[in-house]
């Protein structure tokens, strides 16, 4: 296997039906547009509307009498969420047995359900973490708010941290902490481009110019993209141009439509 994502797919509620949501889901669908064996870790209930579009991942589903079910409400470049239902957490005792070893992992929560001690459970991979759904916790009426994490430090065993300047609440004061306790992190600034920091080095890398018609899954796609192109070339800036490339076209259509291909990809990079 050469990608695993683990995290949960979701029903991301919209006016005309569910759509498909989840750092998982958009994960594993460009991984395989980008010709990589690809498997997802997950938990959904048996309401899931979309297993056909993930046909071609190997799914290694934990049960659950539930889906994980947000509503999404996007005012400007800001959202509002709500979480409406949560599925099965990903712990070291009900993960999957039967997995083949793969090259990379990428750890995507949307509702703080994965235990962190899955990491120690693939020595040999490059593994990337997303913080954001370890970031988020939720009121008794499902409305989602951010959380200051007080340790960084358990993600550590991650090879590298991606992340957004909304993720942190826009602390940069916290950026070189991180930096230095990470191999890689990379902070992402919508239009303005991302920031990775690599063996005391910083680079900046702008955004490409792009009309945004639907943001969802754009930090999914910058993430896997930059995991599996890192991954590729063992270039920190070729990593982060080839992932704002993949961003840029992700929000250019609506939903999973924007996943782009590698041509699409290389295309925007003007190759």
């Amino acid at each position: 296997m050469d990608f695993l994502t683990i995290g949960h797919i979701c029903h991301d509620w919209s006016p005309n039906g569910n759509i498909l949501g989840g750092t998982s889901a958009y994960a594993a669908l460009l991984a395989h547009k980008l010709g990589l064996r690809t498997s997802i870790v997950t938990s959904f209930g048996k309401d899931f509307e979309f297993l056909d579009i993930l046909k071609n991942s190997s799914l290694y589903p934990i049960s659950s009498s539930s889906t994980t079910y947000f509503k999404n409400i996007y005012q400007g470049s800001s959202r509002k969420q709500l979480l409406l239902e949560k599925a099965t957490n990903i712990s070291i005792s009900n993960f999957p047995k039967n997995i083949p070893n793969p090259k990379m992992v990428l750890l995507g929560p949307i509702a703080n359900e994965i235990d962190l001690d899955i990491l120690d459970l693939f020595p040999d991979a490059l593994i990337a973490v997303c913080p954001q759904g370890w970031m988020r916790r939720w009121n008794k009426e499902g409305e989602v708010y951010p959380i200051k994490l007080e340790d960084w430090s358990i993600f550590q065993k991650a090879d590298m941290v991606i992340l957004s300047d909304e993720d942190l609440n826009h602390q940069l004061d916290l950026i070189p902490h991180l930096a230095n306790l990470f191999k890689i992190l990379v902070v992402t600034k919508a239009e303005n481009g991302a920031d990775v920091f690599y063996k005391n080095n910083k680079y900046t890398l702008p955004a490409f110019p792009t009309k945004i018609i639907d943001p969802t899954g754009a930090g999914d796609i910058f993430a896997t993209s930059f995991l599996i192109h890192f991954y590729e070339t063992k270039n920190v800036e070729e990593a982060a141009i080839f992932a704002n490339a993949a961003a840029s076209l992700c929000i250019e259509l609506k939903g999973i439509s924007g996943i782009p291909s590698r041509e699409e990809i290389l295309e925007r990079k003007g190759e």
